[in-house]
């Protein structure tokens, strides 16, 4: 049975990578962190969204071991993120109930 919510997209290495916070001596751990503070919006929604949303986040490299938890599913890219994200894009594009 499709998914009727929302389908958001997180690139784990575009977001932890926009913050000179230190993630590259642990990247495993910047994912990490990322993945729990997305946890409420998978229940509340986004900003501007209705509720509840499906939140996938893709890790690569050095974060690809990080666990998925309640309401985050994590999708590993075996190489490139992007090429994950245009994946699971796409083949959220062509379900019978596109979102």
């Amino acid at each position: 049975m499709p998914n009727p919510l929302p389908l958001v997209i997180v690139d784990a290495a575009n977001v932890v990578g926009s913050v000179p916070d230190g993630w590259w001596r642990d990247r495993r751990g910047a994912a990490e962190r990322l993945r729990d503070s997305l946890v409420p919006y998978a229940s509340d929604g986004l900003p501007g969204t209705p509720g509840p949303v499906d939140l996938v986040l893709v890790v690569e490299g050095r974060a690809r071991d990080v666990a998925p938890v309640p309401g985050v599913r994590v999708e590993a890219a075996p190489g490139s993120g992007d090429d994950l994200i245009a994946e699971l894009a796409a083949g959220a594009a062509a379900e019978a109930a596109p979102r």
